[in-house]
């Protein structure tokens, strides 16, 4: 029997019964109602099968049963494609890449977190090549790179940064749609404490490979897209695949991300558009590439085969053993981390994964190396698991495993619906204290108005709108802004929707003892950040 019990780690990653589905958007775990890692499955032990002998036969029943199950939780569209025995055995597509043309095998989509394994290989190609080395400090190849303990400053080297193990907070919200430079971010992570020992905890960190893509490109005297161009995908002939949304709008064959409201409504197919975000992202390394299925099983047949293609070394053996070798424990079960990669154990075969989301997109990949056998699905609707349960259904399929579980219907569903019930506001604001009804603020609203700075993180400001009983504070909050609702005494809600996603926080003004608003406490789920007031509207 299946005990299914998803644990909301930054509103959207969970723990699937014995699946373990990390999902932290690049975007911000805290500020979006979060997705992917990747999904690493673990404990599912089981006797060791022969592969099967596929046929058309075969292929024509997975695209039935795909088709089947993307209608069925209002897919969008998506591409998939299977890599086995050094070929692409299959490659297919369904539904749209917007609201009325063809989702193709061709078509580019943002593939999210998917971007760390190139940033990690790029890294790797620059150790092999002697240009660096994993044990150097970070703060040699980036000298604003820096802790507030000149210990650790001498300590964190690539790996850590790369294996989220440095033990530094996640940091998200304090990058999202930020203007700086990402060497101006950099500077600012000497304000931030680490939250664990350096390498006693595995702490997923979408900043900290944004630090280790600028090592990469000080190291080359390049910059970071320049340099995963030229070590991976030229020579590997991705001439799909590239960086950013902005530029991932140009090309021709492009999907738009779309969401919808409820899990009814997706299942109906009422999905709607996402605006794309064409926004400067600092945190690029993390997860603001984008390419398409058949693109990326060049990827995938890379890291199959030790680096090579069609003959040809096109990565350093060594930099495939570096990435996909386990360097930190997760925490789940016999999950560890690589660098860029999950890594488990599925059903008695090692299976090397990682998924990844944005705003509007869903990717997954997983390797099983010791079967030459990769399974790729790109995916532009918001909020859906298909594209890794996907790959549990084809692994069972294509290794003729015992059927553990009815991946694509039973389980995706359940999977699918629990996901939009813990992302309405009563579940997202479960770590605010309780209500105390008919508490006014203690002093006027005007009290409140000005800007509220932090060590690191982006500044907040407070106007005062409208007079008497329907004054109210606006915010602005980088590029966002809205109004403050009333909670009690003098704290707030504060509520952010992007994408399709709401952030939510509690924020609480705190009076010094000249009698003034010194402070703003600004709690999420995942931690408190204190503001000093700074200015006076």
């Amino acid at each position: 029997m299946v005990v299914i019990d998803r644990q909301w780690y930054k509103y959207q990653a969970g723990e699937h019964y014995l699946i373990v589905i990390f999902s932290t958007m690049r975007y911000s775990p805290t500020l979006l109602i979060t997705v992917t890692l990747s999904a690493a499955l673990t404990l599912l032990r089981g006797g060791m099968a022969a592969p099967r002998n596929l046929t058309q036969e075969d292929f024509r029943q997975w695209t039935e049963t795909i088709k089947k199950a993307g209608t069925n939780i209002g897919i969008q569209g998506m591409s998939v494609a299977v890599v086995y025995k050094g070929e692409t055995i299959y490659s297919q597509a369904f539904g749209k890449k917007n609201s009325k043309d063809p989702f193709t095998i061709e078509t580019v989509t943002n593939i999210a977190s998917l971007t760390k394994a190139f940033t990690a290989a790029a890294v790797g190609e620059l150790v092999a090549e002697g240009k660096a080395d994993w044990e150097t400090p970070v703060n040699e190849y980036v000298p604003e790179f820096k802790s507030k303990n000149p210990y650790l400053t001498a300590d964190i080297n690539l790996v850590d940064l790369l294996a989220h193990r440095a033990g530094y907070p996640m940091l998200d919200f304090h990058w999202f749609h930020r203007n700086e430079s990402r060497p101006e971010l950099i500077k600012q992570l000497r304000n931030v404490e680490p939250v664990a020992p350096i390498r006693t905890k595995w702490i997923y960190n979408n900043i900290l490979y944004a630090v280790a893509g600028e090592a990469s490109g000080r190291i080359e005297g390049k910059s970071w897209e320049e340099v995963v161009r030229d070590k991976i995908l030229i020579p590997a002939g991705m001439s799909s695949s590239g960086f950013s949304t902005k530029t991932m709008l140009t090309r021709p064959n492009h999907a738009l991300g779309f969401a919808s409201k409820s899990f009814e409504a997706s299942q109906r197919g009422e999905n709607y558009q996402i605006p794309p975000d064409t926004s400067r992202l600092t945190d690029a390394p993390s997860g603001d590439m984008f390419s398409n299925v058949i693109d990326l099983a060049k990827w995938a047949k890379l890291m199959l085969r030790q680096g090579k293609l069609n003959g040809k070394q096109v990565l350093h053996k060594e930099t495939v053993e570096a990435v996909t070798k386990s360097w930190m424990a997760v925490g789940h079960g016999s999950v560890t981390y690589g660098l860029g990669w999950m890594i488990d154990d599925y059903k008695g075969h090692r299976m090397v994964s990682h998924a990844g989301a944005n705003p509007g997109f869903r990717s997954h990949l997983a390797l099983f190396p010791n079967e030459d056998l990769a399974l790729i699905m790109l995916s532009n609707k918001d909020i859906n698991e298909i594209v890794s349960l996907l790959a549990l259904y084809l692994a069972d399929y294509i290794l003729d495993l015992s059927k553990t579980e009815d991946w694509l219907f039973k389980y995706l569903v359940e999977t699918d619906r629990r996901y939009y019930n813990n992302r309405t506001p009563t579940s997202l604001e479960a770590f605010f204290p309780p209500q105390i009804k008919n508490k006014p603020p203690t002093r006027r609203l005007e009290d409140f108005a000005g800007e509220y700075t932090h060590s690191y993180g982006p500044a907040i400001s407070f106007t005062l709108k409208g007079k008497g009983a329907k004054a109210s504070l606006a915010f602005k909050l980088t590029a966002y802004e809205g109004t403050l609702e009333h909670y009690h005494y003098d704290s707030f809600r504060l509520r952010l929707i992007h994408a399709g996603n709401t952030m939510t926080g509690l924020l609480s003004f705190v009076t010094g003892n000249n009698g003034s608003v010194q402070q703003l406490r600004f709690t999420t789920s995942d931690e408190t950040m204190v503001y000093t007031k700074t200015a006076r509207a």
